[in-house]
């Protein structure tokens, strides 16, 4: 009966093991989707028809679950303070959110020029919105809607799960260190898994996904803060999707530009039609944010290092 216990609960801690912890929290956000889709299919639909107003809606009202869930688990299950998930909201978190939405945009930049100079894509139109709606009403609704998803995604896949799996892992013969790479090697895992069955994916799309949470968990890992991936998640889904229109169906939403492909040889680049996630060009463009997110953290922290008390339950002493 002992060992049977001890399968599930960890008395040094007082608590349950991490990994039924992470369990718990996935099943019922899970839960709260299916019951959201269940939702959207009746009520929502007829009370907002249109798809960029029940989008806004949707988003809000899901994060608005995952928050309740995360105070929830995190003061009954984890014994420790929501902040510690990487809100800590002072001066640095600040300005590591604005680095953030500085590199996304500018790796999404990067990609469009090129794609522009090598012909593979074309401007179609501009000024785009669903039809018989006001194109600044459609814009807000997006910028509202990723903002949320991006909030949401990063706590769910980023702040949760990888601070919970660093901690389980973080034993003698496996250390803090490598403890957080298997937690993000896991969870990047299951991300891109998870987007797998969207809409044009492909083989790579998914392998690159897997590659840009990485990238997200290392803005996390590096700095003991979700401002900078939050950052870099909202910056390349809106400027990709509401500033060049090259995903999220433009005839629903609305975008400043609407770029189509112009040349199929440029596919394997451009990742189109599932967008720069699909393609090389965007495996460059993580590359690449991987190094600028690595000289930001020792442009402000004086070195690049996990950060470390990371991987520590909260009845262990903090690291200086």
């Amino acid at each position: 009966m002992v060992s049977i216990t001890r399968f599930f609960w960890n008395s040094e801690e007082a608590r349950l093991r991490g990994g039924w912890r992470i369990l718990v929290f996935f099943v019922a956000s899970f839960v709260f989707g299916e019951a959201l889709l269940r939702l959207r299919g009746t009520l929502l639909t007829k009370v907002l028809p249109v798809v960029a107003y029940r989008g806004a809606v949707e988003a809000g009202t899901y994060l608005l679950l995952i928050g309740d869930l995360v105070w929830l688990v995190a003061s009954r299950l984890d014994r420790r303070r929501i902040v510690d998930y990487g809100f800590h909201l002072r001066r640095a978190w600040w300005f590591d959110l604005g680095f953030g939405l500085a590199l996304g945009t500018l790796l999404l930049l990067g990609i469009f020029v090129l794609e522009l100079a090598m012909g593979w894509i074309k401007v179609t139109g501009t000024i785009a919105t669903a039809p018989g709606q006001p194109f600044g009403a459609m814009i807000v609704a997006g910028f509202i809607a990723v903002l949320f998803v991006a909030v949401q995604e990063e706590i769910t896949w980023r702040g949760y799960p990888i601070k919970n799996l660093a901690e389980g892992f973080n034993l003698k013969v496996i250390g803090p260190g490598w403890a957080t790479v298997i937690a993000i090697l896991i969870s990047s895992l299951l991300f891109g898994l998870a987007h797998s069955d969207n809409p044009n994916a492909t083989t790579l799309s998914t392998i690159n996904i897997m590659v840009f949470a990485v990238l997200f968990a290392a803005g996390y890992v590096l700095t003991g803060e979700l401002a900078l991936p939050i950052g870099l998640h909202f910056a390349w889904d809106f400027v990709q999707g509401f500033v060049f229109g090259v995903t999220g169906g433009a005839s629903q939403w609305a975008s400043f530009q609407v770029v189509a492909e112009d040349d199929q040889a440029g596919k394997l680049w451009t990742g189109l039609p599932y967008g720069a996630e699909g393609g090389l060009l965007g495996t460059g463009a993580f590359v690449l944010g991987f190094l600028l997110t690595a000289a930001w953290v020792r442009l402000r922290r004086g070195s690049v290092r996990l950060y470390p008390s990371l991987a520590q339950s909260p009845r262990q002493p903090r690291a200086a």
